[in-house]
């Protein structure tokens, strides 16, 4: 009976070969080609395995969210404002926003290295959950800035300063114009003032009480500052892109953006405007304080301002406020801390009041009782987040927990890893066979 070594023998004698070579030779050659692909068998099977393992890591870019559309009554502020993990990849947060801010963001530079760096992040008024935001023509340095950035009250906007570049080394250009981009689509809409190509010295960024108008001073060309009274106040409709001018050049002091249920509301010195862009109509009120913000409540009856004694030594702020604008004007309510900005209205008898947005307090207008929230849960953060103001009228909910997230290269570095771990195994096990069998 003929063994298979036997018969494999007579197969490499019957086979073709080069004329002379011996048959050994034939079969020797034969022994190491199957040794190579059982090695690269054994290393195909490892780096199956490493990928497959990889890929149940790998994050994959969630898909844009849909617009929102749900009733104002499920939309909430978070007690606490926890901001997206600095390695996180959730993408953009659904809108509208309840809070934007800015914090330190983790990305991948070259095969091993990092680096870190400001960026905008907001928080979904439907769900909780934070997410960067890429923001289009923001320049380097204007992110370790505060005031080029807003949120609308019903958190459906955002508007910021845009820049065109690189003109500076830091990667920053000339401003060009304003954008708003809409938290529920995630349309962005730029703009600008036709009659400057550039703008310069533009001052904070905030929208009117209605979320109707992006509100901004600034002067149409650089040189001077807000001392020289070149600066214009003026009022966008994010809807149409339509400009107001509120003020023109002429004011040495730049205005102090305020709230109202409709039209624009500002401050300036002692004296309360308001103007109505649709109708022209102006008011202006006088107070005996000197005014740093003002704001009507939603019934457009209740009134609150932030004052100090009029003159150059000033004095400490206090908070006046009442039912009406004639039971508010003398009527300072005494408070635990300095307040800083009005953070918007509960209802038409609470209004919220907050020093640098990491604490609020809600005051009852009428008997002075308060309520101190503490918005940073302890955290320490950046710079403090903008809220959506109209979202004080709902209970406030349990911040969500945000993923930490990870180093996208991780899975990758991995599989590599494994793969190439696995190819050395393989390529051993086969020497060991090869050496058993010599």
């Amino acid at each position: 009976m003929s063994t298979l070594h036997d018969r494999l023998a007579e197969l490499a004698d019957s086979a073709e070969r080069t004329p002379g070579a011996p048959a050994a030779a034939l079969w020797e050659r034969g022994v190491r080609r199957a040794r190579l692909r059982r090695a690269a068998s054994v290393a195909a099977v490892a780096a199956v395995v490493a990928v497959v393992a990889g890929g149940l890591t790998v994050r994959t870019e969630p898909p844009a969210p849909l617009p929102a559309d749900v009733p104002f009554e499920q939309l909430h502020l978070p007690e606490h404002v926890r901001p997206p993990g600095t390695w996180s990849d959730a993408g953009r947060p659904t809108g509208p926003l309840a809070a934007l801010g800015l914090d330190l963001r983790t990305r991948p530079e070259g095969l091993f290295g990092e680096r870190q760096g400001l960026e905008v992040f907001g928080v979904s008024a439907v769900d909780g959950r934070a997410g960067w935001i890429d923001l289009p023509g923001v320049s380097v340095d204007a992110r370790a800035l505060v005031g080029w950035y807003a949120l609308s009250p019903d958190g459906r906007w955002i508007g910021w300063t845009r820049h065109e570049g690189p003109e500076r080394p830091d990667g920053s250009g000339p401003q060009v114009g304003w954008s708003v981009l809409d938290t529920t689509t995630g349309e962005v809409r730029d703009l600008a003032d036709p009659a400057a190509r550039r703008v310069a010295d533009a001052t904070d960024l905030a929208f009117s009480g209605d979320s109707r108008y992006l509100l901004t001073s600034y002067e149409k060309r650089g040189g001077g500052g807000a001392g020289d009274r070149s600066h214009r106040f003026v009022a966008v409709d994010v809807r149409t892109g339509e400009r107001t001018t509120v003020e023109g050049p002429g004011e040495k002091w730049v205005p102090s953006f305020g709230s109202a249920p409709t039209g624009i509301a500002w401050s300036r010195g002692r004296t309360v405007h308001r103007l109505d862009p649709r109708t022209g109509e102006r008011r202006e009120l006088a107070l005996p304080q000197s005014v740093v913000v003002a704001s009507w409540g939603p019934d457009d009856r209740a009134f609150a301002y932030i004052g100090r004694p009029p003159g150059a030594g000033g004095g400490p702020w206090r908070l006046y406020a009442g039912r009406s604008v004639a039971e508010a004007r003398d009527r300072p309510l005494p408070l635990d801390i300095e307040p800083g900005e009005i953070l918007g209205w509960r209802d038409d008898r609470h209004v919220v009041v907050g020093r640098f947005r990491t604490t609020a307090t809600i005051v009852d207008v009428v008997t002075g009782e308060t309520e101190t929230l503490d918005l940073a849960g302890g955290a320490e953060k950046y710079a403090a987040p903008l809220l959506a103001a109209d979202l004080w009228h709902n209970p406030l909910v349990a911040p969500v927990d945000q993923p930490g997230g990870s180093d996208p290269r991780r899975p990758y570095l991995v599989g590599a890893g494994v793969a190439g771990f696995g190819a050395v195994i393989g390529i051993l096990w086969s020497l060991r066979r090869r050496r058993g069998r010599a």
